[in-house]
């Protein structure tokens, strides 16, 4: 077995908990993320890019449950950790911002 921590667990993981933000249970999906991101920094590391990915779906997880001062700072962090760790035009770091702009433009 691959165990509860193993990096293909946490993928699993983190595509279960974002197909139930998709299906509209935020709740559960913000429960499945909070775990999954806080084993991903405990494992990889905060400035790993799964950590990121973890992040940002969190993040997207409780803008959607309503807690938009929670998640904007969230994708805030995730959007200069990414510019830190993989440059300002990284795929990976447009797509943090872009979301982090997004965010910004639906709270205000």
């Amino acid at each position: 077995t691959l165990g509860e921590h193993h990096p293909d667990t946490l993928n699993v993981l983190n595509n279960m908990a974002v197909a139930k933000d998709g299906q509209g249970n935020h709740d559960k999906a913000v429960e499945l993320l909070q775990g999954c991101w806080e084993a991903r920094k405990e494992k990889l590391g905060e400035m790993h890019p799964d950590s990121l990915v973890s992040q940002d779906a969190l993040a997207n997880a409780l803008k959607n449950q309503g807690n938009c001062t929670k998640a904007e700072k969230l994708q805030r962090d995730c959007y200069e950790i990414s510019k830190k760790t993989l440059g300002i035009n990284h795929p990976e770091t447009l797509k943090y911002k872009k979301h982090l702009d997004i965010m910004i433009t639906n709270t205000n």
